[in-house]
């Protein structure tokens, strides 16, 4: 049986769906979209851990005065009209450096590897589809070359599954992907540090620099 290309199936669908929804016409109707901002407000009422991680990360770097990360960056606002889809954000972006991101999709105790690995696909594809049709606001996360996708998590969400065989047939398939678009894509499943997964969180440069200190599941992955 041939192996399965995720990541070229997810991007067909999603481009069909761009096209039928006529989506570089409505490409202008937010501004808030692939915007490079700070969210560190949460809510009282909500006690996700991981929204709690992603806003003390925010928290951190606006304290910080960092410019490379950003926030529950909005991917999809206006592009389909009289749908809910346009509440699709990104939970963590950071800048490696000039022309290099990184899209994070965050995950402690909810969904599995393969729903996050989709969604992540999702992002990328629209990542992909956002560049050939900019909008009038020019993010510059939309110049990107290179841009590495990666799922994170603790240990504990990765441990029911054997992810070997898929990190590697994702990776090479956005690699053949981003190629086709000349650009560099990558993919890998990263665990997050177990001090991340505990409470009271740490704070500021602790923060910053045990997140930093992440391992990728797989050597080479």
């Amino acid at each position: 049986m041939d192996e399965v290309d995720l990541p070229a199936i997810v991007y067909r669908t999603i481009a069909q769906n761009w096209a039928l929804a006529r989506a570089i016409e409505n490409k202008d109707r937010s501004r808030q979209n692939w915007r490079w901002t700070l969210q560190p407000q949460i809510g009282e009422a909500n006690r996700s851990p991981e929204v709690m991680l992603e806003r003390a990360i925010a928290s951190a770097c606006a304290s910080a005065g960092r410019s490379d990360w950003a926030n529950q960056v909005p991917v999809a606002s206006g592009l389909v009209r009289g749908t809910a889809d346009g509440r699709r954000a990104i939970d963590l972006i950071h800048r490696r450096s000039h022309g290099r991101y990184e899209l994070i999709e965050l995950k402690i105790a909810s969904d599995t590897p393969l729903y996050a690995t989709v969604e992540l696909l999702g992002f990328a594809s629209l990542w992909l589809l956002a560049r050939q049709h900019p909008p009038v606001t020019e993010p510059d996360i939309l110049q990107a070359v290179d841009v590495d996708l990666r799922v994170l998590a603790p240990a504990a969400f990765y441990a029911p599954f054997d992810l070997a065989a898929l990190e590697k047939s994702v990776s090479r398939g956005v690699q053949l992907l981003g190629e086709h678009h000349q650009v560099g894509l990558t993919f890998a499943f990263d665990v997050l540090p177990a001090r991340l997964v505990e409470r009271p969180l740490p704070t500021g440069l602790t923060l910053m620099d045990t997140v930093a200190a992440r391992a990728s599941l797989h050597c080479g992955g």
